[in-house]
């Protein structure tokens, strides 16, 4: 009963006191008292001084008021004070140790008042170690506006023997240090924000080893100009020192651009370090770091151009690593030691020829942790299977935004892969290993949106998958066709899966049919006969549709006596190097002839066969590099017996074909396929000795011109 009346009376006491010090200062401030503060908020009440307020007061803010000076009596009724914040309030002068009889204050923010400057510092700072300060805000003492600004050693000297944890110098146009500015600085250090100021490189950066609590650097957002108009307008006039730089800081700054090979030390216990937007331009660094401790590491938005050279030496621990939109090349294998590495950012950068030809791994061959891999954004134009070998520990995959058009990357063994993004590439398909991959993983999602998917009868498969594992695919109401005449719409994928079984099995029903009524009605010769003129057939038909309109215009239609191309080269894939490297050289360059060539010159977005007899009737010749693999190919044989045809009917000989018969065809007989061509003479053989190329390709020109 005692303990609840001594209780209700010393409430009513405070209420008292409360009521009695609003009336007298009448500031309108908003109070709080909890267990053990009091608090006082008293921020853009228009103050033009220090109120009066109870003695056990613990936390103020006074910020965004019009206090132009500070004297040595501002805060003697404060004496419990641990919080205080006094930024924006148009401070310009602060009497010599105002805040040192201070002696519970743990936490000063004095930003942003501009006029302040540097000169302030020694004042503001005077008889702290007195305090049990913890954390100094110091950012914007110095005008917006101006040539940089330096830090020296008298400036700093007085919070050398504090216990502080936490500084920040932020916004101060702050260019150089002094030599032993960072060495002074309380080695208690935990944080230090050097952001948005004009650091230049210089002696001092070795000073950093010697903070040795030092766990979070911010030296973010360098050389950023202030926002214009307002740096036009500006009338900050800060205070300023007498005297001149020493003749040791003049003599400090005549090394600075020397070029050698050299070491930089970090803190020893340094955790993070920030430095994004800082304008540093770095290619190919002729430099190493040393931070043993580091996890963190954010350079993004920077001029990294190249670093083909090692930069974080050995026995690093880097967790996280951020060198996004760095308009970087090149990166070396070694860059880094990854073993602990779980986040990796390559995003907006030029590293597609590094990525796309690393075939064994190696670039990522000590990513054995990595968790988060953005690669988007890099003209990526295809990724080796083997890329991501070591990485078994990824969730997330960010590959958008590329110019792929086929996913190669092995994810099979990734079983803890949630999310792969694949949006805004050129894909029309997926592989069926990576379908099974993803089938297997209950939790994964892949994003396929802004690629233009084959919704085709050779699709067919690929889409019913999708259909059948739609919660695996994010956004796909927003998939598109790379055909857009096709009615085919993933918002109603049954509907339109549908609508494709039939369309697919109408056409093939109709061969079926036609071939079935053919073989009861016209018996078996009938039949062999079909067999026989199969390509005469198919020919014909093609030139009915093209009659009727049916087939796409791929270029404009020749006549028969002028053609548009000498020549049709034919070819399969394994002797492209062959076409690139002779073919063209030694009849288009040497011998002036127009090529046609299916990779170079057809169109996309027409249908192959549209395009294979478009460049059939455009060419005078049809030149055939014949090798094993192109006997074998179904495609190549289209071509074959196509041109064979189109020789016969249109031209009136089978001298239209040239065959380019390769050593590998003619040593072991003539194929049984090109044996009516090679009996008219329409072949010419690519001789194995050197010595008889020029005549061979003079003799093929010719034979292209007759």
């Amino acid at each position: 009963m005692f303990k609840l009346l001594n209780d209700t009376i010393m409430l009513f006491i405070w209420i008292f006191v409360t009521g009695y010090l609003h009336s007298v200062n009448g500031d309108n401030c908003r109070w709080t008292h909890t267990n053990t503060d009091m608090m006082v908020d008293c921020s853009g009440k228009g103050l033009t001084s220090i109120p009066r307020l109870n003695q056990s007061v613990t936390y103020l803010d006074i910020s965004r008021n019009d206090i132009k000076a500070l004297t040595g009596s501002s805060f003697d009724s404060l004496p419990e004070i641990r919080f205080l914040d006094i930024s924006h309030c148009q401070l310009r002068d602060v009497d010599k140790g105002v805040f040192g009889e201070l002696y519970n204050l743990q936490y000063l923010n004095i930003s942003y008042n501009r006029e302040l400057g540097f000169a302030s510092l020694p004042n503001i700072t005077f008889n702290l170690n007195q305090t049990k300060i913890e954390s100094l805000d110091l950012n914007g003492i110095n005008c917006a506006t101006g040539i940089g600004t330096i830090i020296k050693r008298h400036h700093v000297k007085n919070i050398q023997m504090t216990s502080l944890k936490k500084l920040s110098l932020a916004s101060n146009r702050l260019e150089l240090f002094e030599p032993g500015v960072i060495s002074v600085l309380p080695k208690t250090l935990q944080t230090l924000s050097l952001a948005e100021n004009k650091l230049t490189s210089g002696a001092y950066i070795v000073e950093f080893y010697f903070l040795s609590s030092l766990t979070i650097l911010n030296m973010s957002y360098q050389l950023h100009p202030p926002k214009f108009p307002q740096s036009i307008l500006d009338l900050c006039f800060e205070k300023k020192e007498k005297g001149i730089i020493s003749d040791n800081f003049q003599r400090n700054l005549s090394y600075m651009g020397f070029n050698f090979n050299w070491s930089m030390p970090f803190p020893p216990k340094l955790e993070t370090l920030y430095a994004q937007s800082s304008r540093l331009l770095i290619k190919d660094p002729k430099f190493s770091v040393h931070a043993p401790s580091l996890k963190h590491v954010f350079l993004q938005d920077n001029f990294l151009l190249s670093l083909g050279e090692p930069v974080l030496a050995k026995g690093n621990r880097i967790e996280s690593f951020d060198i996004s939109n760095n308009f970087c090349s090149h990166w070396s294998k070694s860059i880094l030691n990854a073993e602990h590495l779980t986040l990796l950012n390559f995003s907006h950068n030029d590293l597609s020829r590094d990525l796309e030809e690393d075939k064994g791994g190696e670039i990522f061959k000590t990513f054995i942790r990595l968790e988060v891999l953005d690669i988007s954004f890099n003209k990526i134009s295809s990724l080796p299977r083997l890329l991501l070998k070591n990485s078994r520990n990824l969730m997330y995959i960010n590959a958008s935004n590329n110019r792929m058009s086929t996913w190669m990357v092995d994810i099979s063994h990734m079983f803890n892969l949630t999310f792969l993004d694949l949006s805004e590439n050129k894909l029309s398909t997926l592989s069926i290993h990576t379908c099974k991959a993803i089938q297997r993983s209950i939790n994964m999602t892949i994003d396929l949106s802004g690629n233009a998917l084959a919704c085709t009868c050779e699709n067919q498969q690929f889409l019913n998958w999708i259909q059948k594992n739609k919660h695996h695919f994010q956004n796909i109401e927003h998939y598109t066709c790379n055909s857009k005449d096709l009615m085919f719409d993933f918002k109603k994928l049954d509907a339109s899966l549908n609508w494709l079984q039939k369309r697919c099995a109408s056409y093939l029903g109709w061969y079926i049919g036609c071939a079935f009524a053919i073989a009861v009605f016209f018996s078996s010769m009938i039949g062999v006969l079909l067999v026989k003129n199969k390509w005469k057939i198919r020919y014909m038909i093609y030139k009915s549709k093209q009659r009727f309109g049916l087939t796409a215009q791929c270029r404009h239609t020749s006549t028969s006596l002028q053609y548009e191309y000498d020549a049709f080269i034919s070819y399969s894939g394994r002797e492209l190097m062959f076409v690139l490297k002779e073919v063209i050289p030694r009849l288009e360059v040497n011998k002036n002839l127009k090529l046609l060539i299916k990779d170079r010159d057809a169109l996309p977005g027409i249908p192959k066969v549209d395009n294979i007899m478009s460049s059939l009737q455009e060419s005078r010749r049809t030149v055939c590099i014949v090798s094993k693999k192109y006997l074998e190919s179904k495609w190549r044989d289209y071509e074959l017996n196509m041109a064979k045809v189109e020789g016969i009917k249109d031209r009136g000989t089978l001298d239209y074909v040239i065959l380019v018969l390769l050593p590998d065809v003619y040593n072991g007989g003539y194929p049984h396929k090109i044996i009516d061509l090679v009996r008219k003479d329409c072949y010419i053989e690519y001789p194995m000795e050197s010595c008889a190329y020029d005549d061979f390709w003079d003799r093929l020109a010719r034979m292209i011109e007759d």
